[in-house]
């Protein structure tokens, strides 16, 4: 009888060892150990993985859709040149020794296009610049336009923000061949894509990429005379692919068209010193600002 059980446990045991060698796989594919990775990935769960498709929720965010410069990227020795305003229908960073705002950023949707208001023409000093913003007597007889960043006619969705546009801040010497040939040509161009797009943010600015004393200024306030200016638009296809235009141009009359002035927005971020897409998830910014895809423009 005693060998009898011995044989039984025996019998046991060697069933036990065929069953846990046929199946290995089941046992340490179940992810219980901290060991083992998750193979599931995203693909096999019918999800997207993060790509230039992935964009974060807060892409259109009014706060988060905004460049990261010297006055807003929390370095404690920023200096106080660089002053953050937000007004209703764009936010810009005033730089105090150009008299110039260094950018101006806004996003402008289908629905804005429908103007209510016209221009004001209310040209005024900005009570919102702490050490005073460039005035109306700085042009005179300069030879510069008065040159919107945010154009009034990206603001006329409403009386406040038309108005709000015509903030000296928001002006920059323009030459009249630059600012009422191909730079307009450009501005209206961005009111088709907002259209087309339904929704895009629109970064403006000049390119200060020298000291203050490194240009031409005009005025009793030394407004510094911007050589280029550059302009950005980011927008979703409709594949929902994050994809920008962006563009440097002379502060003087442009031959040719539009498209020759393209150029990489990580050439924009090299002469400014900012950051203009860091709100994007790392991967996606790295594509957008490295290339130039002016075929999902045209």
């Amino acid at each position: 009888m005693k060998k009898f059980f011995l044989l039984l446990i025996a019998i046991f045991i060697l069933i036990a060892m065929v069953w846990a060698v046929t199946n290995k796989d089941k046992i340490t594919d179940r992810g219980d150990s901290p060991l083992k990775h998750d193979e599931n990935t995203s693909e096999q769960r019918g999800q997207t993985p993060m790509d230039s498709k992935e964009i974060p929720s807060d892409f259109y965010a009014e706060l988060n859709a905004i460049p990261v410069c010297k006055g807003n990227d929390s370095n404690p020795d920023n200096d106080s040149d660089h002053e953050i305003h937000t007004y209703s229908g764009f936010t810009l960073c005033y730089r105090e020794s150009y008299e110039d705002a260094e950018w101006v950023a806004y996003i402008l949707t289908r629905e804005e296009l429908k103007a209510v208001t016209g221009r004001s023409n209310d040209f005024r000093p900005d009570p919102s610049i702490t050490t005073g913003s460039s005035d109306l007597s700085d042009y005179k007889k300069s030879g510069y336009d008065r040159g919107h960043l945010a154009p009034a006619a990206d603001m006329e969705w409403s009386k406040e923000s038309c108005s709000e546009s015509f903030f000296m801040s928001n002006m920059t010497p323009q030459a009249p061949a630059f600012n009422r040939g191909m730079w307009q040509q450009l501005e209206s161009q961005v009111r088709r894509w907002a259209d087309r797009f339904g929704k895009i943010i629109v970064v403006t600015g000049p390119v200060l990429e020298k000291d203050a004393d490194g240009y031409a200024k005009i005025g009793g306030n030394q407004v510094a005379v911007p050589q280029y200016f550059f302009k950005s638009i980011l927008a979703q296809s409709e594949d929902g692919t994050a994809i920008a235009i962006n563009f440097i141009m002379p502060n003087s009359k442009c031959e040719g068209t539009i498209w020759d002035y393209c150029v990489t927005a990580d050439e924009i971020e090299t002469r400014t010193g900012f950051d203009i897409f860091s709100f994007l998830p790392d991967s996606v910014e790295e594509k957008v600002e490295s290339s130039v895809n002016i075929e999902s423009w045209k």
